[in-house]
């Protein structure tokens, strides 16, 4: 199992974020991940922006967008910046798609959220063609495109691998149908991932792609005991899934009813305890659904910087190890 970072941007200089990833290459992780949100003012936009950043200074971690919003691009904007970054890190791409779901996001930019189905649907297959042929020429519902040539061209053949974030049945037949793997979110516990699961398999399956891939994106917090980790987290953890998960409907993710806790709000969601938990829950959960990939964040608003590092050490010297082990 691969093992992925995304450290959380906002809280630190972008310069520390840098540092960061440095230690995530050194340390034998191997994937940073940056997301994208707007109207935020904790998370950062343009995430292939900073991934060009962070390619002049690393040299084998991939790095990916976990996850970029495609409907408020134009997809031959994004074919170019992501060929762009590609030939800086000398192919090491990842390019995570996803619809996006928050109402202020798309008001930003004079978008309706109604159609952002229909425009990943449309722009994902444009950026196949895009990658993979010289002259592309489409005019579709949401996009027209005449003749055009992205390049410099990307430096992995046929193109960067493409993930896909999704939860409602066609989007997760969407994933299997244009995608190379589906990345699964942080909000959703092992028993609303596990049905959706068995879904992308069987439509990669009926697409010719075999079992089909299962990358993994969870919340980490390790410390020297279950207490000490609830003590710190735990408070910082229900708030961050509150204002950024549980506002707004979700097909599958499910707030639990009443007062929430932490202990009702990691189970099977959150990899929370001492090292040894954290190594048993991670391979609970890729021994439940085959995960390949991990990522891992170590932060959310409200945890000190300092025992965020704390975690992150303990991470890569106790659980990764570990879980390295497991694998070999």
């Amino acid at each position: 199992m691969k093992i992925g970072l995304s450290p959380l941007q906002g809280q630190a200089s972008f310069e520390e974020t840098l540092r960061e990833c440095e230690r995530a290459e050194a340390a034998g992780f191997d994937s940073i991940w940056l997301g994208e949100h707007h109207n935020n003012p904790i998370l950062h936009p343009a995430p292939l922006i900073g991934l060009a950043a962070i390619a002049s200074r690393t040299r084998r971690i991939h790095l990916g967008t976990g996850v970029l919003l495609l409907p408020l691009y134009h997809p031959v904007m994004v074919a170019e910046e992501g060929a762009m970054v590609d030939m800086i890190s000398g192919g090491r791409l990842i390019l995570g798609i996803g619809a996006g779901y928050a109402p202020e996001e798309f008001a930003a930019f004079g978008y309706s959220l109604k159609e952002r189905g229909s425009k990943l649907d449309e722009s994902a297959a444009l950026l196949h063609r895009l990658w993979t042929e010289e002259n592309v020429t489409h005019h579709g519902r949401h996009y027209r495109v005449d003749n055009a040539t992205v390049a410099p061209r990307p430096v992995q053949r046929p193109r960067p691998p493409i993930w896909f974030g999704a939860w409602a049945e066609p989007a997760i037949r969407r994933a299997a149908r244009l995608g190379d793997a589906w990345f699964v979110g942080p909000s959703a516990k092992l028993d609303e991932i596990a049905p959706c699961a068995r879904m992308y398999r069987k439509a990669c399956a009926e697409n010719g792609k075999g079992e089909g891939e299962v990358a993994l994106f969870r919340y980490v917090f390790v410390a020297r005991s279950k207490n000490e980790a609830v003590s710190v987290a735990g408070g910082p953890f229900i708030q961050a899934f509150e204002t950024m998960y549980f506002r707004w409907p979700h097909p599958v993710v499910k707030r639990p009813p009443g007062q929430l806790t932490i202990e009702r709000l990691a189970h099977d969601r959150i990899i929370l305890g001492d090292a040894k938990t954290c190594v048993d829950e991670i391979n609970r959960f890729r021994s439940e659904l085959n995960v390949k990939h991990l990522v891992c964040r170590f932060s959310v608003p409200g945890i000190p910087r300092e025992a965020c590092e704390t975690s992150l050490d303990l991470f890569t010297r106790e659980v990764m190890p570990a879980l390295r082990a497991e694998t070999s």
